[in-house]
């Protein structure tokens, strides 16, 4: 009964990880190198001192996998725990590869953790029990793009260590154009629902949120400089919002009535410093914009760039 207690705790802990705004630091081109992969063997498995999600979708409704046919789920498991618990999402981009948060990979340091520790849920819209997980797919590979130097270049590719069948889910395409103010999207993930409760919801969930380009994208985050760099700044009066678990997640936006995605959900705090609720009303969020990695993606994973562009 101990041993049982303690699991718990060390599973809650891995979750319920700090949610800050960020500390950038280098000036990041979409031209960084990939990160080559180190295997790592980390103690811990927790954000760093930028602003990160593992988020949930505050005041979401339930999505279906026919409206996210890409969704992914995330499993981590560190040198500390005996089994894996749910750390991010995450979306299938080819039948090999995952796109998610630079951040959901890599350990307090900001380095890259070994692949060997990750197991991936692709094609369900229910989150799949922790002590099922190890049945999912194995991880060959994991990367971004500069995070290590910059926490603004929130990307991460995860590679599959088997192609997943198209009768299992289906890759999603990718947003390459401007993206204005005006622009419709929403985000998706797993998250928490209440931040006061460590666990994630355990169906997919999805709202729509607002993009902002006021000063207070810059105030809070002092490497974005419009949504046409490597962050789309987002910020809630509604109670609407990704938290915990949702990092990694799509922000999608509908071309031809499918979801494509125009970002990842990536950190995001309350713009009240008095306030210990990073998530819901009155926070400011951001996205890595996935048009800004479209070529460093598509050189990444040899994939030409056609394969991912929306149309």
């Amino acid at each position: 009964m101990i041993i049982k207690y303690i699991v718990l705790i060390l599973a809650i802990f891995n979750f319920a990880n700090v949610y800050s705004l960020p500390n950038n630091r280098g000036k990041g081109k979409q031209d960084s190198p990939f990160d080559t992969i180190r295997m790592i063997n980390s103690s811990t498995f927790s954000e760093p001192d930028s602003l990160e999600l593992t988020e949930r979708i505050i005041n979401g409704k339930p999505a279906n996998i026919t409206q996210f046919p890409f969704i992914a789920q995330i499993f981590y498991r560190n040198a500390s725990f005996i089994n894996f618990s749910f750390r991010c999402t995450g979306s299938l981009i080819s039948d090999l590869w995952i796109l998610t948060a630079a951040h959901c990979l890599t350990d307090v340091n900001r380095n890259l953790v070994s692949p060997g520790d990750f197991r991936v849920a692709v094609g369900k819209d229910e989150l799949v029990a922790n002590a099922d997980a190890n049945d999912q797919y194995r991880v060959s590979f994991i990367g971004n793009f500069g995070y290590k130097e910059n926490a603004t270049l929130d990307a991460g590719l995860i590679k599959l260590a088997k192609p997943v069948p198209s009768i299992v889910a289906t890759p999603a395409k990718l947003y390459t154009s401007p993206v204005k103010k005006r622009l419709r999207v929403n985000i998706a993930g797993f998250g928490l629902t209440d931040y006061a409760k460590p666990t994630p919801s355990n169906v997919l969930l999805q709202t729509r949120v607002y993009i902002s380009q006021s000063a207070n994208c810059s105030g809070f985050s002092p490497g974005w400089k419009s949504n046409n760099g490597p962050q789309i700044c987002q910020e809630n009066y509604k109670d609407l919002s990704p938290c915990k678990g949702d990092s990694g997640g799509p922000m999608v936006t509908k071309i031809k009535g499918k979801n494509v995605i125009v970002g990842i959900t990536s950190s995001g705090g309350n713009k009240d410093k008095n306030v210990d609720n990073p998530c819901g009303h009155n926070v400011i969020d951001y996205y890595a914009r996935v048009g800004y990695y479209v070529n460093s993606i598509s050189k990444t994973t040899g994939i030409p760039l056609k394969n991912f562009t929306a149309t």
